[in-house]
């Protein structure tokens, strides 16, 4: 993709016609929701899907949701009422549905997790498009790479994802959502927690990039490019994967997964040392609606398992690791973290406002089993 970029309304909606062809032929019969927020992205995603050209890919009908935080008190109240205004102005029928979320550590990340599950509550069966965009996906891989990510990370924000979520925008720049907004002359909502640095993701927006493209012209883009070189790669990745979550017996299920390492092959690396089992590990974290611990948590509890010690670790978003005999078995703690009466030294090895993620090891007491010590979590049977 090269820098001359187009800005008017006619190539921007060449560009979603172009992004249709990732909805697959069975979800082509879907309803449409468009999920607006008030700001210049979603609010450009609805005057784009206000042609006919576009309205017409989904014979089913189109309309609009917003989802309500109960945040930002007055400054909430004008996202809605400008919603409602967009709505008007564009036919679009609109439904306003509530995902209250209480302000504390890990809000961005929380916050996320409702609005998608009430969008998804609201209209099941409909495909959600959201107006995520190049720059949104430049931000993204270098968040996940600050924290981390491994090849599977570097794919980004998925133009389509299995559950029915669509990012039609996602090859557009803000600054061309920014001119379609005043193309229209549809003035849009600002999230004044958009200019909050204390979220890692605004100072990489703010300050980080930025700065690289002053020096680099160019940076979203490659970084876009990136993703999308990755992206490209993971059919082959996922099939690799799969074989190997077949040979350690992986097993997911609603409260977490399990795996087995008793028929590990010798022909392979330890598996601490194995690249492609941290990166099934992090996918399978993933799938289960989690953050996946850090890779040097991730190798010390394979560590302790490989060497077949018994025990418990607690980290991430409320996750508890039981192993032993090279059986492990991860599941959401309904607790949280550990109990301040384990005692255990929680190291604050990444914090900032939007999450901490901590990482322990249960104190051993004589004579106990740590498999009892979890109570209800254990290990999977050979």
């Amino acid at each position: 993709m090269g820098d001359d970029l187009p800005s008017s309304a006619n190539d921007l909606t060449e560009l979603v016609l172009a992004a249709k062809e990732q909805v697959p032929h069975g979800w082509s019969d879907r309803p449409l929701v468009l999920c607006l927020s008030g700001g210049v992205d979603s609010s450009a995603l609805a005057l784009l899907f206000s042609r006919a050209e576009l309205r017409d890919l989904f014979p089913a009908g189109i309309e609009a949701l917003h989802v309500r935080h109960g945040l930002r008190g007055a400054e909430s109240d004008g996202d809605a009422l400008s919603v409602r205004d967009l709505c008007a102005w564009t036919n679009l029928p609109l439904r306003e549905i509530d995902a209250l979320v209480e302000p504390g550590p890990g809000l961005e990340a929380r916050a996320r997790e409702a609005r998608y599950g009430a969008l998804r509550t609201a209209a099941p069966r409909s495909i959600l498009a959201t107006a995520h965009h190049l720059d949104d996906q430049a931000e993204t891989v270098v968040l996940r790479v600050l924290r981390g990510a491994q090849a599977r990370g570097l794919a980004g924000i998925r133009q389509w994802r299995e559950d029915g979520i669509w990012r039609p925008l996602l090859n557009v720049r803000r600054s061309q959502l920014d001119g379609i907004c005043q193309e229209f002359g549809w003035t849009p909502r600002f999230d004044s927690s958009n200019g909050d640095r204390a979220y890692h993701r605004n100072e990489i927006r703010l300050d980080l990039l930025p700065a690289w493209e002053k020096e680099a012209p160019g940076v979203a883009l490659a970084l876009s490019d990136l993703a999308r070189a990755a992206s490209d790669l993971e059919p082959f990745l996922e099939r690799a994967l799969d074989r190997l979550a077949d040979m350690i017996f992986l097993r997911t299920d609603a409260t977490g997964f399990s795996i087995d390492l008793a028929s590990w092959p010798s022909d392979r690396p330890v598996p601490s040392e194995d690249q492609e089992l941290d990166l099934l590990l992090e996918r399978t974290w993933t799938r289960i609606g989690r953050r996946p611990w850090t890779t040097v948590h991730r190798v010390r509890l394979l560590t302790d398992l490989w060497t077949g010690t018994l025990g418990r670790r607690s980290g991430g978003q409320r996750e508890i690791a039981v192993f032993g005999g090279k059986r492990l078995r991860l599941e959401v703690s309904p607790e949280g973290r550990a109990k301040p009466t384990e005692s255990c030294a929680i190291h604050h090895l990444e914090k900032n406002a939007q999450h901490t993620r901590g990482f322990c090891k249960a104190p051993r007491t004589s004579g106990s089993d740590p498999m009892e010590v979890a109570g209800n979590i254990q290990p999977p049977k050979p």
